[in-house]
């Protein structure tokens, strides 16, 4: 299910000025045929209305999709290319350096996270 960002941003704060946003990902081949897909909070937004960013949760994205995480420039682009995509829309597809395929990047209710805490026990105030 694609969500708007503010579906996305879980309204309690991780911490001061970050708060984690529900993604899934896939990973497909360069034919389009599915590799795997996982969800977590591999995006943060600074405020509820965004925008979302792919900061340093690209790392655990990665580890999750058991695929090897680019280093130097071609992250940064990486990085900036899905950040880029998701200023536009709540869904990007991103080339992963090396050729191990392609990441979908959609954005996820967050109450449908791992680990999402209930809204009854959210502190927002």
């Amino acid at each position: 299910m694609f969500a708007t960002p503010a579906d996305a941003i879980c309204p309690a704060a991780r911490m001061l000025g970050w708060h984690d946003v529900g993604t899934t990902v896939t990973l497909v081949a360069a034919d389009g045929s599915f590799i795997r897909r996982r969800e977590g909070t591999y995006l943060d937004a600074h405020d509820l209305d965004g925008p979302v960013v792919l900061g340093d949760g690209v790392e655990m994205m990665f580890h999750d999709l058991q695929i090897r995480l680019p280093r130097g420039e071609s992250l940064y682009a990486l990085i900036d290319a899905v950040t880029d995509g998701l200023a536009e829309s709540t869904w990007t597809a991103v080339e992963v350096p090396g050729g191990e395929g392609v990441l979908v990047i959609t954005l996820t209710p967050w109450q449908e996270m791992p680990g999402a805490p209930i809204p009854d026990e959210l502190d927002l105030d």
